[in-house]
């Protein structure tokens, strides 16, 4: 039998040969196709742990294969989420249970929590999100209904804990000053609220980009208390703000967009005939409002048809008694209360008309409708699973376009150099492009685009199909391991999870961590039951936990474990064992190649 050193080392040089050779197992294969078959019709909770061939899947794939039989507490887990940092898998010290209930999660993702990948699904719902247009279509999010269900539920919110407590209503409120929710991590959103906007020291004053100030003065429950949501500011500035899309940046349109819109106009404007036939019209609307910079999808028909009917000849009509003369310029071509039916047929509306539609729309002020966003999210649909790599994302500008649109970033401002070192840097590490600027909207592009995490997997990756698939075949792979050797299992899970410990209390909280760098120390097991500080006091002294992110420090650091494992744990007899130390080699105990490792190590 190979001693534990040596069958580490077999496996560890090249993980990806030896998760191959566990994939063509038969059972696993049996168990992994059916898995893949059915994750993706699972809608809730519910029908997830009743699958038992399905939960146990995935539960064994996080490393909980022990805990299958609680599907209670796992429901209160997976349906509270982890958004909110009190929620119940985050306050459980093992860390298991949130990245389970992160991968699965049906609270912030609902029906498509099984099938969503952020270039995919993500991408479309911010693109519709910034475009401020709200489609009852294709799954789009009705921005008409979020603005009811905010202004009926808001009063009922007093504090920073209800707010942060439902996702809707957080997400709402701040989409309403150009902020995303599902980008920003939840610990700097809570941050933010809780130093209020007093103190010019408090982080939203702190940060240059001034959303944030704009969102915490608004929800000012430092300084108001419950009482906050009862203001104007959170009752009418709110819903105002969300509608116009403030701070949020308007994908441009095509050029065969406004070719097309105009052409239309041109061959239909000469067959209205009355203020009805033209509001009866959404497109050619539209289409007359945007060249006066006015947006139909925001104007109430009440409004408009009270400006048209007042006409601009009384100095007293609507349209007139404006500051803005944005109405009174359009009512002023459109002018039935002057012309009747012949006020299609002058120059102001046949002329006129598009050339200021043509000329605006430079400015950002045409606001693409319901057809052209359904064909745009169509089209990238169909495409962006093609994409493999960020040069292939750039090489199609009309993904490209969407994709920054989504994310309130103008393509046409944007250093295409920036964005590609953005993606190219990914989110992994803390000093990466994204990570390290204000605007945090590069962070959740770069978390969309994951290229440098997932290859060329980034824009069909599903945590909760292949994520998981991936996690069960490494699960497997050390499950099997330890069934002949337990020292080549802790090594093999220690080199899993030593790139996301970042204290030793995360070591001492999870007993293969623990039992690793004891024995690596040379400490006894009965060092478990001292005082946990002191462990973890001994623990920094003798080594850098930096050292577990830098591969040729964590290989020799397993190396060491698993050399001292082997003389605690031999593979053969302690007789044959120590007989090596004074007697020519033999084919069994403790191997040349262990006896050289142990000679090296140095600590």
């Amino acid at each position: 039998m190979l001693n534990t050193y040596t069958s580490y080392q077999l496996i560890a040089r090249d993980i990806p040969r030896a998760i191959g050779q566990v994939q063509t197992q038969p059972a696993v294969k049996r168990e992994t196709d059916y898995y893949l078959a059915n994750i993706g019709k699972v809608k809730t909770v519910d029908d997830f742990v009743n699958d038992q061939r399905l939960f146990s899947y995935a539960m064994k794939a996080f490393g909980l294969g022990d805990m299958t039989y609680a599907k209670a507490f796992m429901v209160k887990a997976l349906k509270e989420g982890v958004t909110d940092p009190n929620s119940f898998a985050n306050k459980l010290t093992d860390k298991r249970y949130a990245q389970f209930v992160a991968a699965f999660n049906f609270t912030k993702l609902g029906e498509s929590a099984t099938t969503y990948n952020p270039a995919q699904q993500g991408i479309t719902q911010n693109y519709v999100l910034q475009v401020g247009l709200g489609g009852v279509q294709d799954g789009f999010t009705d921005y008409r209904n979020e603005t009811a269900y905010y202004l009926t539920n808001i009063s009922s919110v007093k504090s920073i804990d209800d707010l942060m407590g439902n996702e809707r209503l957080l997400t709402y409120a701040m989409a309403a000053f150009g902020l995303d929710a599902v980008t920003e991590p939840p610990e700097r959103v809570r941050a933010m609220l809780e130093g209020g906007v007093s103190d010019p020291g408090s982080p939203a004053n702190q940060l240059p980009d001034k959303k944030y100030a704009a969102f915490v003065a608004a929800f000012n429950f430092v300084e108001h208390g419950d009482q906050t949501t009862a203001s104007d500011d959170v009752q009418v500035a709110v819903p105002k703000g969300y509608m116009a899309g403030t701070g949020l940046v308007l994908p441009k349109v095509s050029a065969d967009y406004i070719k097309a819109e105009a052409d239309y106009y041109a061959k239909n404007i000469g067959n209205v005939k009355s203020i009805d036939g033209l509001m009866k019209d959404q497109r050619l609307l539209s289409f007359a409002m945007a060249a006066y910079g006015l947006d139909a999808s925001t104007e109430t028909p009440q409004t408009i048809r009270a400006m048209l009917e007042g006409g601009v000849g009384d100095p007293e009509s609507p349209a007139n008694k404006l500051a803005d003369k944005s109405y009174a310029n359009f009512v002023s071509a459109f002018d039935f209360a002057g012309f009747g039916d012949q006020a299609t047929t002058r120059d102001e509306v046949l002329k006129l008309t598009p050339k200021l539609y043509v000329s605006e729309s430079q400015l950002g002020l045409i606001r693409p409708n319901k057809a052209y966003i359904q064909a745009e999210t169509a089209y990238y649909t169909a495409n962006i699973v093609h994409v493999k790599s960020i040069d292939d994302l750039f090489a199609d500008s009309r993904l490209y376009n969407y994709a920054l649109a989504s994310y309130g970033l103008d393509p046409a401002k944007e250093d295409k150099n920036l964005i590609r070192r953005v993606l190219e840097g990914g989110i992994r590490d803390p000093d990466s492009v994204a990570n390290k600027m204000d605007n945090k909207v590069y962070a959740g592009l770069a978390t969309a685009f994951n290229f440098e995490q997932y290859g060329e997997a980034a824009t069909t990756y599903v945590p909760a199909r292949q994520g998981t698939v991936d996690k069960y075949m490494r699960q497997t792979l050390e499950e099997n391991a330890g069934k002949t050797n337990e020292g080549v299992r802790l090594a093999l899970n220690f080199q899993r999870k030593a790139g996301d410990i970042t204290n030793w209390y995360d070591v001492l909280a999870d007993k293969a961590l623990a039992s690793v760098v004891r024995t690596a120390l040379g400490l006894p097991d009965s060092f478990a039951t001292a005082d946990i500080d002191k462990q973890a006091a001994l623990f920094e002294s003798k080594l850098d936990i930096a050292d577990f992110t830098d591969p040729v420090r964590l290989s020799k650091f397993l190396s060491r474990f698993t050399t001292l494992y082997e003389i605690d744990h031999p593979t053969s007899s302690a007789q044959t064992s120590v007989s090596v130390l004074f007697a020519q080699p033999t084919a069994i105990g403790i191997s040349t190649d262990l006896m050289i490792a142990m000679q090296n190590l140095r600590y």
